[in-house]
């Protein structure tokens, strides 16, 4: 293996090479509390060249640190769906650990609604089903994993938000990032009490009552991606939310809690917000969608996990009879249409607003409360 230090801002630069496959670094695209992760440009000594996404580890200090980039990685290999984006290959140099993974060439979610914002107008009903049942297909091949005696891996993503699902430019979805999962591989190192991984604004009510979680709790953060995509807001944003105060509850206790990623809100405000939500909220924020894509959306959001849909499989189907219902064929290509529609769309917002006012946007989209983009 070898490595060139070189920088260049203009032109790919040798990251590293293995058994004659170069790995050429084209930008950074953002740290994660987990590592920095990089496009880059994988091309072989005889072959096509292609991008990969490059996941640079921070040196791992501890055991534990050590352990969990076992687990992250043995889990990653396990996963095999169309819907979840593949990891290659680890590749260890000078003590840091790098992540070669499938590259998605597309917007994240967290882009289309930035794009959605921009239009003023959210995306529609078929392509929050389209995306939606994707995600809940490959979140049930992931909940229900076994190992190689037939024991369940019993895997939660723990990180579902709109940044770590992509939408392709054919329109196909892809869940990425289990970097924060949790599994039941042997010789799994547990989270720390005290830390919750994970972005905690997409937090189910029990991940914030620091309460163990099953995959029901990924199924409460796919209804909050889908209300959003829906509605353009938040749950936890809305203004009468954002006002209401209760009497010290379970949430003071969080005082001493940690993220590991960045957030918009403090925990134990969060916490609060999710402590006393209730179907009346999620009535109000749906105003003006559908009342069968409504009921999807409020199941999903139940406060108790039995109440919910107790599997990816049972949110998938309903969303896909919802469509069939409405008359809709809606896939892939229509996926992709309408992303383009809308970055069409907004693009044309932001021209004639910048032939009025030319400072109203940004050089980039209008940033949303979540982490950069990887």
């Amino acid at each position: 293996m070898s490595i060139d230090r070189s920088e260049s801002s203009n032109h790919p630069r040798l990251l590293f090479s293995v058994a004659g496959t170069r790995y050429e670094v084209i930008r950074r695209l953002g740290q994660r509390s987990n590592g920095e992760v990089m496009l880059a440009r994988r091309s072989y000594a005889q072959g096509p060249a292609g991008a990969v996404l490059i996941k640079r580890l921070s040196r791992p200090v501890s055991d534990t640190q050590r352990q969990r980039l076992r687990e992250e990685v043995q889990l990653a290999y396990r996963l095999n769906h169309p819907g979840i984006a593949k990891v290659y290959q680890l590749v260890l140099h000078g003590g840091l650990p790098y992540v070669v993974m499938e590259h998605v060439e597309g917007r994240s979610v967290d882009t289309v609604l930035s794009v959605a914002a921009m239009r003023q107008r959210p995306m529609s009903e078929a392509f929050v089903c389209h995306v939606a049942s994707e995600v809940a297909d490959a979140l049930h091949h992931a909940h229900t994993l076994a190992d190689e005696h037939g024991r369940p891996l019993g895997i939660v993503h723990r990180d579902i938000n709109p940044e770590n699902i992509r939408v392709g430019t054919s329109g196909e979805v892809k869940l990425v990032d289990f970097g924060v999962a949790y599994s039941l591989l042997p010789g799994r190192e547990a989270t720390t009490a005290s830390v919750l991984r994970g972005d905690i604004a997409y937090a189910s009510p029990e991940r914030m009552r620091l309460e163990k979680v099953d995959h029901r709790s990924d199924l409460f953060s796919l209804g909050l991606v889908m209300l959003e995509l829906l509605t353009g807001r938040h749950l936890f944003d809305l203004e009468d939310v954002e006002q209401a105060r209760p009497e010290p509850g379970p949430e003071a206790g969080l005082a001493e809690v940690q993220c590991e990623e960045p957030s918009w809100i403090p925990v134990r405000e969060m916490a609060a917000r999710i402590a006393r939500f209730g179907p009346q909220d999620v009535e109000r924020a749906l105003r003006g969608v559908s009342e069968p894509l409504k009921a999807v959306v409020h199941r999903a959001l139940r406060r108790e996990p039995a109440e919910r849909y107790q599997s990816g499989l049972e949110i998938r189907d309903a969303l896909r009879e919802f469509l069939v219902v409405q008359g809709r064929a809606y896939g892939r290509p229509e996926a992709a249409r309408e992303v383009l529609v809308a970055v069409k769309e907004a693009e044309l917002v932001r021209e004639s607003a910048d032939v009025l006012e030319p400072d109203v946007f940004p050089e980039e989209p209008p940033a949303r409360k979540t982490p950069p983009e990887h």
